[in-house]
């Protein structure tokens, strides 16, 4: 949380602060993962960094939602990579966000996107 004060003063203390009880959380599933697969062109955005969406696990549901596609936005420690609160933005992702929000258009293939400002 300390660290990202200097780039979140508002949301930093608190957004990092929030999962911290989730690292000593008991591990062990009270019931098996709910079994899913479809064809759902679905887009699924997200970061390598992502501190409150694992990136394993946002590969999980890309394998899970057979039909869809991910955009993952490489090198970058934040939840939010798409709308107003995302503090830089990509110009891959909003394409690809915008693209699927107005016409449902999937990318043809999972995408990598670079940081913000590379």
């Amino acid at each position: 949380m300390r660290a990202h004060r200097a780039d979140e003063p508002l949301f930093a203390p608190l957004t990092r602060a929030s999962n911290l009880p989730c690292a000593f959380w008991p591990a062990v599933p009270a019931e098996p993962p709910t079994p899913i697969g479809n064809g759902v062109p679905a887009l699924i955005v997200g970061s390598t960094g992502d501190p409150k969406t694992p990136y394993p696990g946002q590969l999980a549901m890309r394998r899970a939602l057979t039909g869809s596609r991910m955009v993952t936005v490489r090198g970058v420690f934040r939840h939010l990579v798409y709308g107003v609160f995302t503090p830089s933005r990509t110009d891959c992702v909003e394409q690809a966000v915008h693209r699927y929000l107005l016409d449902g258009g999937l990318p043809a293939a999972d995408t990598a996107c670079p940081p913000p400002g590379r």
